[in-house]
């Protein structure tokens, strides 16, 4: 791109409980990373002006949604941990060498990796966020190529010439199936796991960045969105909606009323963003979404804790509303009542959505059956896969540890005791008829045996 050419970025973002949930756990960031202008779902008062639209600079743009899920805070702790790192950390990169000349999408790699750290560490050391975690799907723009990260199932779709497509992959164990054309994309909907995910941000100390990469054109659209969304409105509803919206605001807000309609139980984050500029180039009738998918580069660094901290003379930008404090536990409010009232207070899958990053191999192909009620099943301290599903191998680079790899609602039914009492009373009638049939010869001998 030259000097008098000019990508332009136009966009809105917004988030909402929902109609079921008591407290909000997505998150979003809109950053410019040249400007380090930021906008997230924190933001109080009106959006920020000079972010609704705006050139594309040097350090290029980012913007992100983050679903969190732990029940009581520790989803939105999560989320919010998940942009302020990635923002601050992206800005960081462009002061550390030779983390600096990395490729764009490989610091953006990078600082969701360190994102993940923070989180799995935090999960671990501070007991009120013990197995919060949270999805992270990041759209990064440098030039004319549109940069894509993907932890968990929110969603990335494009909109081009009258058409949609998503272009992430869910994470998830019903994406999974759908990609192994096991069910479809209806019964997707409906699946007994289908908020089963199979990465999330804090789950395991490692992750896999799904990074993926598509050339933008003159007036594409972008569409990032959590599961709230996506699991209440098809994509082709989405579009006739973007399409006929006047605004990216009435966009966005005719998106979440129409889940919300439909039921809203899960919290609503969509990000719309649409580029113009004699930057792009004009897109083709016929051409398609063609993206790529970038491979972890082998040189970049694997111990994260080794990667250095920009000095305050160098470093031009503040973290995101300070350093990341946790915060005293004698702050946190205690749920009262009874227990099944205390569970309505965090926000627990009474009210809510069930969403834990687990392995698909501890779930069977079909939906539980229900337990008898005359000996309900025990749960599981630590079940084990019971049956590996025949699918496409998987993107998790290895098991998930923690306490997310016990949450999976499978049971260990109890086993029949050993055969003991069966054996025995076995012997016993054995032994009956050998005593009566010796009574009997017995009897013949002496009583009815002929002189």
């Amino acid at each position: 791109m030259t000097l008098n050419q000019e990508i332009r970025l136009a966009l809105y973002a917004q988030t909402h409980v929902g109609m079921v949930r008591r407290g909000n756990e997505d998150n979003f960031l809109v950053v410019d990373l040249s400007t380090a202008a930021t906008w997230t779902a924190s933001h109080n008062g009106a959006p920020p002006n000079d972010l609704l639209s705006f050139p594309e600079g040097y350090y290029g743009a980012l913007v992100a949604v983050s679903d969190g899920m732990g029940g009581a805070l520790a989803g939105e702790v999560a989320s919010s941990y998940a942009v302020k790192i990635v923002r601050d950390r992206m800005l960081d990169y462009h002061h550390i060498q030779p983390l600096k000349d990395l490729p764009f999408h490989e610091r953006l790699r990078l600082a969701i990796e360190e994102a993940n750290v923070f989180i799995h560490q935090e999960s671990i050391r501070n007991p009120q966020y013990a197995g919060m975690g949270a999805t992270f799907t990041a759209a990064g723009v440098t030039g004319d190529i549109l940069y894509l990260a993907q932890i968990g199932d929110s969603r990335a779709y494009l909109i081009r010439n009258g058409r949609i497509a998503q272009l992430t992959k869910d994470q998830s164990l019903v994406g999974t199936l759908v990609e192994a054309g096991q069910i479809t994309e209806e019964e997707a909907q409906t699946h007994a796991y289908r908020n089963v995910i199979l990465q999330a941000l804090g789950a395991s100390s490692t992750i896999n960045v799904d990074v993926r990469k598509i050339s933008l054109r003159q007036a594409d659209i972008l569409l990032l969105c959590s599961d709230g969304l996506s699991g209440k409105v098809r994509a082709s509803e989405m579009l006739e909606i973007v399409a006929q919206a006047p605004t990216l605001k009435d966009a966005c807000d005719q998106l979440i009323d129409l889940a919300n309609e439909r039921g809203g139980e899960d919290n609503i984050t969509v990000a719309i963003i649409q580029f113009t500029g004699n930057g792009l180039r004009e897109s083709i009738p016929d051409e398609g979404f063609p993206i790529e998918t970038i491979a972890r580069d082998a040189n970049l660094p694997t111990d994260l804790s080794s990667l250095s901290q920009p000095s305050e003379s160098t470093r031009v930008t503040q973290p995101l509303d300070g350093k990341l404090e946790e915060k005293p536990q004698e702050e946190m409010e205690e749920p009262e009542g009874p227990p099944e009232e205390q569970l309505k207070k965090m926000d627990l899958t009474i009210t809510g959505v069930f969403r834990a990053p687990v392995l698909p191999d501890s779930f069977p192909m079909s939906p539980p059956q229900p337990a008898s009620q005359s000996e309900p099943p025990r749960p599981a301290a630590n079940p084990q896969p019971q049956s590996a599903i025949p699918t496409a191998p998987l993107k998790t680079t290895k098991p998930m540890a923690g306490s997310y790899a016990s949450t999976a609602p499978t049971a260990e039914f109890p086993q029949p005791a050993p055969a003991k009492k069966s054996h025995r009373s076995a012997l016993i009638l054995t032994l009956i008829i050998i005593l009566l049939l010796l009574g009997g010869v017995w009897v013949y001998f002496n009583y009815f045996r002929p002189v």
